[in-house]
């Protein structure tokens, strides 16, 4: 994980967080730490107002592809869930002012969904 907290530390577009205790960048939805208890990576588009450590297989992805390829993953993951949960809330309501603002927010969320799907898609590319 030192090598992908690495990673992160030199890409220009991640933001660098920097505490007494700990540094970390956020790219994407997704923050990687590193403090007295070594290097964590989190989703902090997760369930809640706390940030989520991914699973086993979320650093999987990380260890395999790399910082900003296991961003675009996450994100991507992310926005298909917020998509799920909107498609669900359209479907149950009956409003239609209510209705058009949140298929305002799904076009909003379909463009960083296919934002990201180009970008992860150039970084495939430059990788061959």
């Amino acid at each position: 994980m030192v090598d992908i907290f690495q990673q992160a530390s030199r890409d220009m577009i991640s933001t660098r967080i920097k505490t007494m205790s700990s540094e970390s960048y956020i790219y994407k939805g997704v923050k990687i730490e590193s403090d007295d208890n070594g290097v964590r990576i989190f989703n902090t588009k997760g369930n809640g107002d706390y940030y989520v450590e991914i699973s086993s297989r979320e650093y999987s992805i990380f260890k395999d592809k790399g910082w900003k390829l296991g961003c675009y993953v996450i994100s991507i993951s992310n926005n298909r869930r917020i998509l799920n949960k909107i498609n669900e809330k359209i479907s149950g309501e009956t409003n239609l002012n209510r209705i058009q603002s949140i298929s305002r927010y799904r076009d909003t969320i379909i463009n960083k969904f296919l934002e990201t799907i180009k970008l992860l898609q150039d970084e495939i590319r430059r990788e061959l």
